[in-house]
Protein backbone atom coordinates (compact mmCIF):
# COMPACT_ATOMS: atom_id res chain seq x y z
CA UNK A 1 0.00 0.00 0.00
CA UNK A 2 1.44 3.55 -0.84
CA UNK A 3 2.49 5.68 1.63
CA UNK A 4 0.07 8.80 1.88
CA UNK A 5 1.57 12.15 1.65
CA UNK A 6 -0.75 14.44 4.30
CA UNK A 7 -1.94 17.42 2.42
CA UNK A 8 0.43 19.87 4.84
CA UNK A 9 3.60 18.72 3.43
CA UNK A 10 2.30 19.05 -0.66
CA UNK A 11 1.86 22.05 0.26
CA UNK A 12 4.76 22.97 1.27
CA UNK A 13 6.31 21.53 -1.35
CA UNK A 14 4.74 23.10 -3.78
CA UNK A 15 4.74 25.97 -2.18
CA UNK A 16 8.39 26.09 -1.19
CA UNK A 17 9.55 24.58 -5.29
CA UNK A 18 7.27 28.12 -6.00
CA UNK A 19 8.54 30.75 -4.55
CA UNK A 20 12.20 29.17 -4.58
CA UNK A 21 11.74 29.27 -8.38
CA UNK A 22 10.08 32.67 -8.50
CA UNK A 23 12.99 34.21 -6.63
CA UNK A 24 15.92 32.81 -8.91
CA UNK A 25 13.89 33.80 -11.55
CA UNK A 26 13.09 36.94 -10.82
CA UNK A 27 16.49 37.70 -9.52
CA UNK A 28 18.23 36.81 -12.85
CA UNK A 29 16.29 39.03 -15.12
CA UNK A 30 16.56 41.80 -12.47
CA UNK A 31 20.25 41.94 -12.11
CA UNK A 32 20.57 41.66 -16.04
CA UNK A 33 18.10 44.51 -16.45
CA UNK A 34 19.68 46.24 -13.81
CA UNK A 35 23.34 45.98 -14.97
CA UNK A 36 21.68 46.93 -18.32
CA UNK A 37 19.45 50.34 -16.85
CA UNK A 38 23.25 51.53 -15.22
CA UNK A 39 24.59 51.45 -18.32
CA UNK A 40 21.83 53.03 -20.11
CA UNK A 41 21.02 55.86 -17.74
CA UNK A 42 24.82 56.68 -16.80
CA UNK A 43 25.17 57.26 -20.44
CA UNK A 44 21.76 59.16 -20.88
CA UNK A 45 22.21 61.31 -17.73
CA UNK A 46 26.16 61.95 -19.14
CA UNK A 47 24.47 63.25 -22.45
CA UNK A 48 22.01 65.23 -19.94
CA UNK A 49 25.00 67.23 -18.15
CA UNK A 50 26.60 67.68 -22.19
CA UNK A 51 23.57 68.95 -23.28
CA UNK A 52 22.96 71.45 -20.19
CA UNK A 53 27.06 72.86 -20.80
CA UNK A 54 25.96 73.60 -24.73
CA UNK A 55 23.21 75.26 -23.57
CA UNK A 56 25.39 77.31 -20.97
CA UNK A 57 27.83 78.19 -23.78
CA UNK A 58 24.86 79.09 -26.29
CA UNK A 59 23.67 81.71 -23.63
CA UNK A 60 27.41 83.02 -23.30
CA UNK A 61 27.62 83.41 -26.74
CA UNK A 62 24.69 85.64 -27.32
CA UNK A 63 25.65 87.67 -24.29
CA UNK A 64 29.39 87.84 -26.43
CA UNK A 65 27.40 89.07 -29.60
CA UNK A 66 25.35 91.58 -27.91
CA UNK A 67 28.82 92.92 -26.24
CA UNK A 68 30.15 93.43 -29.46
CA UNK A 69 26.99 94.73 -30.92
CA UNK A 70 26.35 97.24 -27.90
CA UNK A 71 30.29 98.31 -29.17
CA UNK A 72 29.80 98.71 -32.16
CA UNK A 73 26.68 100.90 -32.23
CA UNK A 74 28.65 103.05 -29.20
CA UNK A 75 31.87 103.56 -31.59
CA UNK A 76 29.51 104.46 -34.56
CA UNK A 77 27.87 107.29 -32.20
CA UNK A 78 30.88 108.39 -31.12
CA UNK A 79 33.09 108.03 -33.57
CA UNK A 80 34.92 111.28 -33.85
CA UNK A 81 35.54 111.22 -29.51
CA UNK A 82 37.70 108.99 -28.40
CA UNK A 83 37.59 109.48 -24.83
CA UNK A 84 33.71 108.77 -24.81
CA UNK A 85 34.50 105.30 -26.32
CA UNK A 86 37.43 104.65 -23.88
CA UNK A 87 34.68 105.78 -21.16
CA UNK A 88 32.24 103.35 -22.72
CA UNK A 89 34.83 100.45 -23.34
CA UNK A 90 35.31 100.94 -19.56
CA UNK A 91 32.05 100.57 -18.44
CA UNK A 92 31.30 97.84 -20.89
CA UNK A 93 33.95 95.71 -19.47
CA UNK A 94 33.11 96.60 -15.20
CA UNK A 95 29.43 95.51 -16.18
CA UNK A 96 30.83 92.07 -18.08
CA UNK A 97 33.93 91.44 -15.86
CA UNK A 98 32.39 87.88 -14.26
CA UNK A 99 33.09 86.38 -17.97
CA UNK A 100 34.97 88.48 -19.97
CA UNK A 101 38.63 89.01 -19.67
CA UNK A 102 38.78 92.49 -21.83
CA UNK A 103 37.19 94.30 -24.30
CA UNK A 104 38.49 96.32 -27.11
CA UNK A 105 39.63 97.89 -30.53
CA UNK A 106 42.15 97.07 -32.40
CA UNK A 107 43.05 99.79 -34.90
CA UNK A 108 45.18 98.63 -38.04
CA UNK A 109 48.67 99.28 -36.76
CA UNK A 110 48.00 96.80 -34.32
CA UNK A 111 47.39 99.17 -31.01
CA UNK A 112 44.22 99.06 -29.33
CA UNK A 113 41.88 101.13 -27.13
CA UNK A 114 41.13 98.81 -24.01
CA UNK A 115 38.42 98.41 -21.36
CA UNK A 116 40.22 96.69 -19.19
CA UNK A 117 42.95 98.87 -16.85
CA UNK A 118 45.91 97.16 -18.02
CA UNK A 119 45.08 97.81 -21.58
CA UNK A 120 43.74 101.60 -20.65
CA UNK A 121 47.45 102.05 -19.93
CA UNK A 122 49.00 99.66 -21.98
CA UNK A 123 47.99 99.93 -25.53
CA UNK A 124 51.00 99.33 -27.86
CA UNK A 125 50.90 97.35 -30.99
CA UNK A 126 51.14 93.22 -30.08
CA UNK A 127 51.61 91.14 -32.84
CA UNK A 128 49.69 88.42 -31.31
CA UNK A 129 46.67 90.88 -32.38
CA UNK A 130 47.53 90.62 -36.27
CA UNK A 131 45.43 87.13 -36.82
CA UNK A 132 42.78 88.76 -35.22
CA UNK A 133 42.69 91.94 -36.82
CA UNK A 134 42.93 89.79 -40.33
CA UNK A 135 40.70 87.25 -39.56
CA UNK A 136 37.63 90.36 -38.64
CA UNK A 137 38.98 92.17 -41.93
CA UNK A 138 38.22 88.93 -44.24
CA UNK A 139 34.69 88.01 -42.40
CA UNK A 140 33.23 91.49 -42.61
CA UNK A 141 30.16 90.63 -42.03
CA UNK A 142 30.49 87.61 -39.57
CA UNK A 143 31.59 87.06 -35.84
CA UNK A 144 35.47 85.46 -35.77
CA UNK A 145 35.94 82.56 -32.79
CA UNK A 146 39.62 82.26 -32.40
CA UNK A 147 41.80 79.26 -31.34
CA UNK A 148 42.85 79.34 -27.68
CA UNK A 149 46.44 81.53 -27.14
CA UNK A 150 48.57 83.14 -24.54
CA UNK A 151 47.11 86.60 -24.19
CA UNK A 152 49.75 89.22 -22.68
CA UNK A 153 47.03 90.55 -20.84
CA UNK A 154 44.29 88.43 -20.78
CA UNK A 155 46.28 84.95 -20.03
CA UNK A 156 44.91 81.67 -21.72
CA UNK A 157 42.12 83.25 -23.83
CA UNK A 158 39.80 82.58 -26.90
CA UNK A 159 38.79 86.00 -28.85
CA UNK A 160 35.83 87.06 -30.36
CA UNK A 161 36.41 89.66 -32.90
CA UNK A 162 34.37 91.40 -35.07
CA UNK A 163 34.89 94.30 -38.13
CA UNK A 164 33.57 97.70 -37.31
CA UNK A 165 31.71 98.10 -40.95
CA UNK A 166 31.54 101.82 -41.77
CA UNK A 167 34.38 103.22 -39.63
CA UNK A 168 36.29 105.90 -41.33
CA UNK A 169 40.00 103.56 -40.70
CA UNK A 170 39.82 100.30 -40.37
CA UNK A 171 38.65 98.89 -36.74
CA UNK A 172 37.94 95.60 -35.42
CA UNK A 173 36.08 95.13 -31.98
CA UNK A 174 37.49 92.46 -30.22
CA UNK A 175 36.04 90.66 -26.52
CA UNK A 176 38.28 88.23 -24.72
CA UNK A 177 36.59 85.53 -22.58
CA UNK A 178 37.39 84.65 -19.47
CA UNK A 179 37.90 80.91 -19.45
CA UNK A 180 38.46 80.41 -15.91
CA UNK A 181 35.04 81.27 -15.37
CA UNK A 182 34.24 78.81 -17.68
CA UNK A 183 36.71 76.41 -16.34
CA UNK A 184 35.46 77.38 -12.87
CA UNK A 185 31.52 75.89 -13.85
CA UNK A 186 32.98 73.03 -15.30
CA UNK A 187 34.99 71.87 -11.99
CA UNK A 188 31.66 72.48 -9.94
CA UNK A 189 30.26 70.02 -12.43
CA UNK A 190 32.95 67.56 -12.40
CA UNK A 191 33.41 67.45 -8.43
CA UNK A 192 29.46 67.69 -8.15
CA UNK A 193 28.20 64.90 -10.78
CA UNK A 194 31.66 63.01 -10.48
CA UNK A 195 32.55 63.42 -13.99
CA UNK A 196 35.47 64.69 -16.15
CA UNK A 197 34.57 67.46 -18.54
CA UNK A 198 36.27 69.67 -20.77
CA UNK A 199 36.09 72.12 -23.91
CA UNK A 200 38.06 70.99 -26.96
CA UNK A 201 38.89 72.68 -30.09
CA UNK A 202 38.60 70.66 -33.48
CA UNK A 203 42.40 70.55 -33.21
CA UNK A 204 42.31 68.60 -29.76
CA UNK A 205 43.15 71.92 -28.01
CA UNK A 206 41.99 71.58 -24.29
CA UNK A 207 40.04 75.21 -23.71
CA UNK A 208 38.90 74.58 -20.01
CA UNK A 209 38.63 71.75 -17.94
CA UNK A 210 40.24 68.16 -17.27
CA UNK A 211 42.91 70.43 -14.73
CA UNK A 212 41.78 69.42 -11.16
CA UNK A 213 41.20 65.98 -11.98
CA UNK A 214 43.13 64.25 -14.86
CA UNK A 215 42.51 61.09 -13.91
CA UNK A 216 43.32 58.31 -16.69
CA UNK A 217 44.61 61.41 -19.02
CA UNK A 218 47.98 62.65 -20.18
CA UNK A 219 47.65 66.24 -20.48
CA UNK A 220 50.41 68.07 -22.30
CA UNK A 221 50.75 71.63 -23.73
CA UNK A 222 46.90 71.94 -23.38
CA UNK A 223 45.94 68.95 -25.30
CA UNK A 224 45.56 65.62 -24.17
CA UNK A 225 45.94 61.66 -25.05
CA UNK A 226 44.17 58.38 -23.28
CA UNK A 227 46.54 55.68 -23.73
CA UNK A 228 47.87 56.00 -27.35
CA UNK A 229 44.72 57.71 -28.92
CA UNK A 230 45.56 61.08 -28.86
CA UNK A 231 42.66 64.00 -28.86
CA UNK A 232 42.44 64.34 -32.59
CA UNK A 233 42.22 61.13 -33.10
CA UNK A 234 39.47 61.26 -30.21
CA UNK A 235 37.50 63.84 -32.41
CA UNK A 236 38.02 62.17 -35.43
CA UNK A 237 36.19 59.24 -34.11
CA UNK A 238 32.61 58.76 -35.87
CA UNK A 239 29.72 58.85 -33.31
CA UNK A 240 29.18 60.41 -30.09
CA UNK A 241 30.71 57.29 -27.68
CA UNK A 242 33.82 55.17 -27.66
CA UNK A 243 35.51 52.87 -25.40
CA UNK A 244 39.41 53.39 -24.90
CA UNK A 245 41.62 51.74 -22.35
CA UNK A 246 44.93 53.74 -20.74
CA UNK A 247 48.30 52.64 -20.82
CA UNK A 248 47.57 50.62 -17.85
CA UNK A 249 44.93 49.20 -18.84
CA UNK A 250 41.65 49.89 -17.33
CA UNK A 251 38.76 51.31 -19.35
CA UNK A 252 37.53 54.37 -19.80
CA UNK A 253 34.07 55.62 -21.97
CA UNK A 254 34.42 58.97 -23.39
CA UNK A 255 31.25 61.10 -24.82
CA UNK A 256 31.49 64.01 -27.13
CA UNK A 257 29.13 66.90 -27.92
CA UNK A 258 29.46 69.57 -30.66
CA UNK A 259 28.87 72.77 -29.16
CA UNK A 260 25.81 74.63 -31.12
CA UNK A 261 27.20 78.46 -31.53
CA UNK A 262 31.51 77.48 -30.78
CA UNK A 263 33.24 75.18 -33.38
CA UNK A 264 34.21 73.27 -30.21
CA UNK A 265 33.66 70.10 -28.53
CA UNK A 266 32.61 68.60 -25.00
CA UNK A 267 34.49 66.06 -23.90
CA UNK A 268 33.39 63.80 -21.00
CA UNK A 269 35.98 61.17 -20.00
CA UNK A 270 35.00 58.65 -17.46
CA UNK A 271 36.08 55.55 -15.63
CA UNK A 272 34.87 52.60 -16.17
CA UNK A 273 36.67 50.36 -13.96
CA UNK A 274 34.06 52.23 -11.47
CA UNK A 275 31.31 51.22 -13.02
CA UNK A 276 32.61 47.21 -13.16
CA UNK A 277 33.45 47.58 -9.47
CA UNK A 278 29.41 48.86 -9.03
CA UNK A 279 28.44 45.64 -11.12
CA UNK A 280 31.08 43.29 -9.24
CA UNK A 281 29.32 44.68 -6.23
CA UNK A 282 25.38 43.94 -7.34
CA UNK A 283 26.59 40.66 -8.41
CA UNK A 284 27.40 39.57 -4.85
CA UNK A 285 24.42 41.39 -3.53
CA UNK A 286 22.03 39.11 -5.69
CA UNK A 287 23.99 35.62 -4.70
CA UNK A 288 23.07 37.14 -1.43
CA UNK A 289 19.40 37.60 -2.30
CA UNK A 290 19.32 34.00 -3.86
CA UNK A 291 19.92 32.74 -0.14
CA UNK A 292 17.84 35.18 1.64
CA UNK A 293 15.43 33.65 -0.83
CA UNK A 294 15.80 29.68 -0.43
CA UNK A 295 15.16 30.81 3.39
CA UNK A 296 12.39 32.64 2.88
CA UNK A 297 10.70 30.06 0.49
CA UNK A 298 11.26 27.79 3.48
CA UNK A 299 9.91 30.29 5.63
CA UNK A 300 6.70 31.17 3.99
CA UNK A 301 5.92 27.59 2.62
CA UNK A 302 6.12 26.42 6.43
CA UNK A 303 3.77 29.37 7.60
CA UNK A 304 1.31 28.44 4.56
CA UNK A 305 1.43 25.08 5.34
CA UNK A 306 0.44 25.52 9.16
CA UNK A 307 -1.90 27.69 8.57
CA UNK A 308 -3.96 26.35 5.73
CA UNK A 309 -6.20 24.59 8.30
CA UNK A 310 -7.91 27.95 9.49
CA UNK A 311 -8.91 29.44 6.43
CA UNK A 312 -12.04 30.45 8.42
CA UNK A 313 -9.70 32.34 10.65
CA UNK A 314 -7.48 34.17 8.63
CA UNK A 315 -10.52 35.42 6.44
CA UNK A 316 -11.77 36.93 9.55
CA UNK A 317 -8.86 38.89 10.12
CA UNK A 318 -8.25 40.00 7.00
CA UNK A 319 -12.06 41.66 6.73
CA UNK A 320 -11.37 43.40 10.34
CA UNK A 321 -8.31 45.11 8.62
CA UNK A 322 -10.51 46.53 5.61
CA UNK A 323 -12.98 47.78 8.01
CA UNK A 324 -10.24 49.73 9.95
CA UNK A 325 -9.22 51.39 6.83
CA UNK A 326 -6.06 48.63 5.30
CA UNK A 327 -6.94 48.13 1.80
CA UNK A 328 -4.18 46.99 0.72
CA UNK A 329 -4.45 43.63 2.36
CA UNK A 330 -5.28 40.68 0.40
CA UNK A 331 -6.58 37.24 0.77
CA UNK A 332 -5.73 34.13 -1.62
CA UNK A 333 -7.17 30.91 -0.53
CA UNK A 334 -6.65 28.47 -3.71
CA UNK A 335 -9.52 26.19 -2.74
CA UNK A 336 -12.05 24.86 -4.65
CA UNK A 337 -14.78 25.34 -1.85
CA UNK A 338 -16.67 28.20 -0.53
CA UNK A 339 -13.74 29.37 1.34
CA UNK A 340 -11.75 30.00 -2.01
CA UNK A 341 -15.03 31.59 -3.62
CA UNK A 342 -15.62 34.02 -1.09
CA UNK A 343 -11.58 34.99 -0.88
CA UNK A 344 -11.40 35.57 -4.47
CA UNK A 345 -14.30 37.78 -4.72
CA UNK A 346 -13.12 39.51 -1.81
CA UNK A 347 -9.74 40.08 -3.71
CA UNK A 348 -11.70 41.58 -6.53
CA UNK A 349 -14.02 43.72 -4.55
CA UNK A 350 -10.87 45.24 -2.73
CA UNK A 351 -8.93 45.58 -6.27
CA UNK A 352 -12.59 47.73 -7.36
CA UNK A 353 -12.15 49.84 -4.51
CA UNK A 354 -8.51 50.91 -4.40
CA UNK A 355 -8.56 51.42 -8.61
CA UNK A 356 -11.23 53.79 -7.91
CA UNK A 357 -9.42 55.47 -5.28
CA UNK A 358 -6.54 55.75 -7.32
CA UNK A 359 -8.47 57.43 -10.39
CA UNK A 360 -9.68 59.75 -8.06
CA UNK A 361 -6.34 60.67 -6.90
CA UNK A 362 -4.83 60.59 -10.57
CA UNK A 363 -7.67 62.91 -11.10
CA UNK A 364 -7.44 65.61 -8.67
CA UNK A 365 -3.89 65.78 -9.23
CA UNK A 366 -4.29 66.36 -12.67
CA UNK A 367 -6.45 69.16 -12.43
CA UNK A 368 -4.77 70.66 -9.82
CA UNK A 369 -1.82 70.59 -12.42
CA UNK A 370 -3.37 71.70 -15.02
CA UNK A 371 -4.87 74.93 -13.31
CA UNK A 372 -0.79 75.47 -11.93
CA UNK A 373 0.03 75.40 -15.52
CA UNK A 374 -2.32 77.69 -16.59
CA UNK A 375 -1.86 80.37 -14.10
CA UNK A 376 1.71 80.24 -14.85
CA UNK A 377 1.57 80.47 -18.67
CA UNK A 378 -0.40 83.71 -18.14
CA UNK A 379 2.54 85.58 -16.13
CA UNK A 380 5.57 85.44 -18.80
CA UNK A 381 4.01 86.82 -22.26
CA UNK A 382 2.46 89.76 -20.10
CA UNK A 383 5.87 90.23 -18.79
CA UNK A 384 7.38 90.41 -21.91
CA UNK A 385 5.11 92.72 -23.16
CA UNK A 386 6.14 95.54 -20.59
CA UNK A 387 9.67 95.05 -20.83
CA UNK A 388 9.73 95.00 -24.57
CA UNK A 389 7.61 98.57 -24.52
CA UNK A 390 10.33 99.82 -21.94
CA UNK A 391 12.77 99.55 -25.11
CA UNK A 392 10.96 101.10 -27.29
CA UNK A 393 10.49 104.24 -25.42
CA UNK A 394 14.02 104.30 -25.04
CA UNK A 395 14.65 103.94 -28.87
CA UNK A 396 11.72 106.08 -29.47
CA UNK A 397 13.20 108.79 -27.49
CA UNK A 398 16.70 108.57 -28.98
CA UNK A 399 17.89 107.96 -25.13
CA UNK A 400 20.73 105.95 -26.79
CA UNK A 401 23.10 106.01 -23.89
CA UNK A 402 20.23 104.19 -21.86
CA UNK A 403 20.33 101.20 -24.43
CA UNK A 404 22.72 99.57 -22.69
CA UNK A 405 21.53 99.97 -19.42
CA UNK A 406 17.96 98.67 -20.66
CA UNK A 407 19.49 95.77 -22.54
CA UNK A 408 21.59 94.96 -19.33
CA UNK A 409 18.52 95.08 -17.50
CA UNK A 410 16.22 93.19 -20.09
CA UNK A 411 19.13 90.25 -20.40
CA UNK A 412 18.98 89.74 -16.84
CA UNK A 413 15.09 89.71 -16.59
CA UNK A 414 14.80 87.54 -19.75
CA UNK A 415 17.44 84.95 -18.31
CA UNK A 416 15.57 85.13 -14.91
CA UNK A 417 11.98 84.63 -16.23
CA UNK A 418 12.66 81.95 -18.67
CA UNK A 419 13.78 79.36 -16.09
CA UNK A 420 11.44 76.94 -14.42
CA UNK A 421 8.31 78.56 -13.43
CA UNK A 422 7.75 75.58 -11.23
CA UNK A 423 10.80 76.30 -8.97
CA UNK A 424 11.36 78.01 -5.88
CA UNK A 425 13.95 80.75 -5.84
CA UNK A 426 14.89 83.08 -2.35
CA UNK A 427 13.28 86.67 -1.75
CA UNK A 428 16.83 88.22 -2.70
CA UNK A 429 16.43 86.53 -6.20
CA UNK A 430 12.89 88.03 -6.68
CA UNK A 431 14.00 91.63 -5.20
CA UNK A 432 16.83 91.84 -7.74
CA UNK A 433 14.94 90.97 -10.67
CA UNK A 434 12.20 93.90 -9.23
CA UNK A 435 15.00 96.02 -9.01
CA UNK A 436 16.18 95.41 -12.65
CA UNK A 437 12.05 95.86 -13.55
CA UNK A 438 11.98 99.26 -11.94
CA UNK A 439 15.40 99.91 -13.66
CA UNK A 440 13.35 99.84 -16.59
CA UNK A 441 10.35 101.43 -15.96
CA UNK A 442 12.36 104.36 -14.58
CA UNK A 443 13.56 105.32 -18.14
CA UNK A 444 10.97 103.62 -20.17
CA UNK A 445 7.97 106.85 -18.29
CA UNK A 446 10.84 109.05 -17.88
CA UNK A 447 10.42 108.96 -14.23
CA UNK A 448 12.01 107.84 -10.89
CA UNK A 449 10.05 105.07 -8.79
CA UNK A 450 12.24 104.69 -5.93
CA UNK A 451 12.59 100.66 -4.43
CA UNK A 452 12.86 100.82 -0.90
CA UNK A 453 13.08 97.74 1.18
CA UNK A 454 12.55 96.72 4.58
CA UNK A 455 13.53 92.65 5.03
CA UNK A 456 13.57 91.16 8.54
CA UNK A 457 17.09 89.56 9.01
CA UNK A 458 16.68 85.84 8.03
CA UNK A 459 13.91 86.50 5.10
CA UNK A 460 16.16 87.17 2.17
CA UNK A 461 16.53 83.31 1.33
CA UNK A 462 13.14 82.70 2.44
CA UNK A 463 11.69 80.64 -0.60
CA UNK A 464 8.77 82.08 -2.63
CA UNK A 465 7.52 81.73 -6.27
CA UNK A 466 9.01 82.81 -9.15
CA UNK A 467 7.75 86.39 -10.93
CA UNK A 468 6.06 86.72 -7.43
CA UNK A 469 6.89 90.43 -6.84
CA UNK A 470 7.39 91.58 -10.64
CA UNK A 471 3.44 92.02 -11.22
CA UNK A 472 2.77 93.24 -8.23
CA UNK A 473 5.38 96.12 -8.55
CA UNK A 474 3.61 96.33 -11.95
CA UNK A 475 0.17 96.60 -10.91
CA UNK A 476 1.52 99.65 -8.36
CA UNK A 477 2.62 101.75 -11.46
CA UNK A 478 0.21 101.00 -13.66
CA UNK A 479 -2.81 101.57 -11.24
CA UNK A 480 -1.13 103.48 -8.28
CA UNK A 481 1.11 105.78 -10.57
CA UNK A 482 -1.50 106.04 -13.34
CA UNK A 483 1.47 104.00 -15.69
CA UNK A 484 3.40 106.40 -14.67
CA UNK A 485 1.92 109.72 -14.86
CA UNK A 486 3.25 110.32 -11.58
CA UNK A 487 5.96 109.12 -9.29
CA UNK A 488 6.57 107.86 -5.91
CA UNK A 489 8.42 105.43 -3.57
CA UNK A 490 7.37 101.06 -3.33
CA UNK A 491 8.31 99.77 -0.20
CA UNK A 492 8.90 95.86 -0.08
CA UNK A 493 8.34 94.94 3.42
CA UNK A 494 8.99 91.74 4.46
CA UNK A 495 8.37 89.97 8.02
CA UNK A 496 7.08 87.34 10.36
CA UNK A 497 3.79 87.10 12.58
CA UNK A 498 3.24 83.83 14.24
CA UNK A 499 3.75 81.47 11.96
CA UNK A 500 2.87 83.02 8.98
CA UNK A 501 5.50 85.06 6.43
CA UNK A 502 4.35 88.43 4.84
CA UNK A 503 5.53 90.36 1.96
CA UNK A 504 4.55 93.70 1.41
CA UNK A 505 4.00 95.53 -1.68
CA UNK A 506 3.44 99.38 -0.86
CA UNK A 507 2.81 102.55 -2.95
CA UNK A 508 1.91 105.86 -2.72
CA UNK A 509 -0.57 106.28 -5.57
CA UNK A 510 -4.06 106.84 -6.16
CA UNK A 511 -5.50 103.53 -3.63
CA UNK A 512 -8.61 101.81 -4.51
CA UNK A 513 -12.00 102.06 -4.21
CA UNK A 514 -13.28 99.96 -1.22
CA UNK A 515 -16.21 98.79 -3.20
CA UNK A 516 -13.37 97.22 -6.27
CA UNK A 517 -11.16 96.18 -4.18
CA UNK A 518 -13.02 92.61 -3.00
CA UNK A 519 -13.41 91.81 -7.10
CA UNK A 520 -9.95 92.76 -7.62
CA UNK A 521 -8.77 88.88 -6.92
CA UNK A 522 -11.68 87.66 -9.07
CA UNK A 523 -10.96 86.49 -12.86
CA UNK A 524 -13.61 88.45 -14.81
CA UNK A 525 -12.98 86.17 -18.49
CA UNK A 526 -15.87 88.47 -20.00
CA UNK A 527 -14.12 91.97 -19.54
CA UNK A 528 -10.77 90.67 -21.33
CA UNK A 529 -9.04 94.37 -21.01
CA UNK A 530 -9.81 94.22 -17.63
CA UNK A 531 -8.56 90.53 -16.70
CA UNK A 532 -5.33 91.77 -18.97
CA UNK A 533 -4.39 94.39 -16.31
CA UNK A 534 -5.77 92.36 -13.04
CA UNK A 535 -3.50 89.10 -14.54
CA UNK A 536 -0.56 89.43 -12.03
CA UNK A 537 -2.48 89.32 -9.18
CA UNK A 538 -4.92 87.04 -10.21
CA UNK A 539 -2.25 84.23 -11.07
CA UNK A 540 -0.13 85.32 -7.83
CA UNK A 541 -3.22 84.53 -5.33
CA UNK A 542 -4.30 81.07 -7.67
CA UNK A 543 -0.38 79.86 -6.98
CA UNK A 544 -0.74 80.52 -3.68
CA UNK A 545 -3.96 79.01 -2.65
CA UNK A 546 -3.36 75.92 -4.88
CA UNK A 547 0.34 75.25 -3.46
CA UNK A 548 -0.80 76.07 0.35
CA UNK A 549 -4.58 76.45 0.83
CA UNK A 550 -7.55 78.61 0.85
CA UNK A 551 -5.91 79.99 4.42
CA UNK A 552 -3.52 82.00 1.89
CA UNK A 553 -2.79 84.07 -0.89
CA UNK A 554 -2.90 87.83 -1.42
CA UNK A 555 -4.44 90.51 0.39
CA UNK A 556 -5.27 94.43 -0.55
CA UNK A 557 -5.42 97.16 1.69
CA UNK A 558 -6.13 100.97 0.29
CA UNK A 559 -6.59 104.12 1.30
CA UNK A 560 -7.98 106.00 -2.06
CA UNK A 561 -5.74 108.85 -2.73
CA UNK A 562 -2.86 107.99 0.01
CA UNK A 563 -1.97 104.44 -0.19
CA UNK A 564 -2.15 100.57 -1.35
CA UNK A 565 -0.11 97.61 0.05
CA UNK A 566 -1.14 94.35 -1.46
CA UNK A 567 0.36 91.47 1.03
CA UNK A 568 1.00 88.13 0.26
CA UNK A 569 1.19 85.29 3.12
CA UNK A 570 3.18 82.23 3.05
CA UNK A 571 3.22 79.50 6.15
CA UNK A 572 6.33 80.25 7.92
CA UNK A 573 7.47 76.32 8.04
CA UNK A 574 8.52 76.74 4.33
CA UNK A 575 11.25 78.27 5.69
CA UNK A 576 12.12 75.06 7.22
CA UNK A 577 12.60 72.31 4.62
CA UNK A 578 12.52 74.80 1.32
CA UNK A 579 15.72 77.72 1.56
CA UNK A 580 16.57 78.79 -1.51
CA UNK A 581 20.04 79.76 -1.81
Amino acid sequence: MRRRISLPLKLFLIVFAFVLSCIILISQLSYRYVQKEIRTNDMYYTNQILDKVDQYLTVNFSSFQTILFSVETSVKANIDNTEVIKKQLRELYELNSNYVSNIYLIKSDLSILGGSMATRIFDEPLSDREPLFDAADKNRRTTFVSDPYKSKYSGWTVTMVRYLNGSPSPLAIAVDLDLNAIEETLFKINKKEQMNLALITSSGKIIAGFSENRGPLSIQDHTFSIGETSAEQVLDTSGTSLQLHTKEGLPVSILKKPTEKFNWSIISINDESRLEAALSRLEAYYIVLLVAGLLLSLFISFFIAKYIRNPLYTLKTKMKRVEQGDLTTRVTIKRNDEFGDLSRAFDRMLQQIVELIRRGELHNELERKLEIQVLQSQINPHFLYNTLGAISNVIHLGQIEKVDVVIGSLISILEYGIADASEKVSLRQELQNVSDYIAIQNIRYNRHFQLIEHIEDGLMDFPVFRMLLQPIVENSIFHGYNGGGIEGSITIHAYRKGDIVMIEVIDQGEGIPVDKIKHILTAEPSDLEVKRKRIGLNNIHGRIRLHYGEQFGLQIISIPKETTCVRAVFPVDLFKGDVCG
